[in-house]
């Protein structure tokens, strides 16, 4: 084929390929205006946000890059426009290391003297009804140890809040679910990531309209409880964590994270599994949980808000 072949020629290709049924194409991503046709419809705004770090610790890690790509969304998960991305860069005032120079493609020189203001952040979120991100869990507390001043934001995760599986997806990883959609891309740019995460949430995974953002959204409104195992003996660890439990190495404490509705039940087994010989001997035990919304999910740190007690 010539090196002048035009895009239609290509696409002619491409096509031919995809209807013998033996290829499958993948196009170069390119980020629409939008996804839908302005409806009559009451739209929110929304933020896909992306970190770029020196590291996976929020602690002792920092920021290196931000991205937020804003769109506008209807309460039943379709996206309508994508807007202008807000990015920026910022100086960690520290070398990074090889491995994050040969990830992001970020180099020292880049970054020396480079600063993320904290007032244009909050102008840019400002109003914003929810920030989604691909592992809120990492995201947000960088996000959140680098512009401390900030009001909690509703969060999401496009990775744990959409049921991939009963999409028919395998995996989670961005690259997957966007090789799935069709398209690959240069990843590891925050820019880039937040506008595949936007295309992978907009996009029709079963063929009848359901979008990966309208389970999110149903997901998100959700009301979870964080609940403690306060006190509970070294001998019970195991079925703990056979349960879903973590431990929690600043409070020295076994905790888990689970629907407010099932609390009852998770009572009911805590006392039958792992305090059944406290509740004998002191007629009830007291534990801790916190409710937790869009709020506070996903935060570094979750405070206990109740006491949460077992027995009579």
């Amino acid at each position: 084929m010539s090196d002048r072949a035009t895009s239609d020629d290509l696409e002619t290709c491409a096509a031919a390929l995809e209807a013998s049924g033996e290829y499958r194409v993948l196009r170069r991503f390119v980020c629409p205006c939008s996804y839908c046709d302005e409806a009559e419809v009451n739209l929110r705004r929304g933020i896909f946000l992306d970190v770029e770090t020196t590291g996976v610790d929020a602690k002792s890690d920092r920021v290196i890059e931000l991205a937020m790509v804003p769109f506008e969304y209807s309460d039943d998960g379709r996206v309508f426009g994508v807007g202008e991305a807000f990015t920026g860069l910022q100086d960690p005032e520290r070398p990074l290391s090889p491995f994050i120079t040969g990830l992001t493609g970020l180099t020292d020189e880049q970054l020396r003297g480079q600063r993320i203001e904290t007032d244009d952040v909050r102008s840019f979120v400002s109003g914003v009804s929810l920030v989604v991100a691909h592992n809120a869990g990492f995201d947000r507390p960088f996000f959140e140890r680098s512009f401390p001043d900030l009001e909690p934001l509703p969060w999401a995760c496009s990775v744990r809040e959409v049921p991939w599986s009963q999409l028919g997806v395998e995996g989670k990883k961005l690259e997957y679910l966007a090789y799935r959609c069709g398209v690959f891309f240069d990843g590891h740019r925050a820019e880039v990531d937040c506008q595949v995460g936007i295309h992978v949430l907009a996009s029709d995974w079963l063929g009848d309209g359901t979008t990966a953002l309208g389970s999110l959204l149903e997901s998100s409104q959700r009301v979870g409880a964080r609940l403690w195992a306060v006190g509970s003996r070294f001998e019970t660890k195991d079925q703990l964590k056979a349960r879903g439990y973590r431990f929690d190495g600043g409070r020295k404490v076994w905790y888990r994270d689970l629907p407010a509705e099932s609390l009852d039940a998770e009572r009911l087994w805590l006392a039958e599994n792992v305090y059944r010989d406290e509740i004998a001997r002191r007629g009830k035990v007291r534990l801790k949980v916190a409710y937790v919304t869009s709020r506070e999910r996903y935060r570094d740190a979750v405070e206990p808000s109740e006491d949460l007690w077992l027995g009579a």
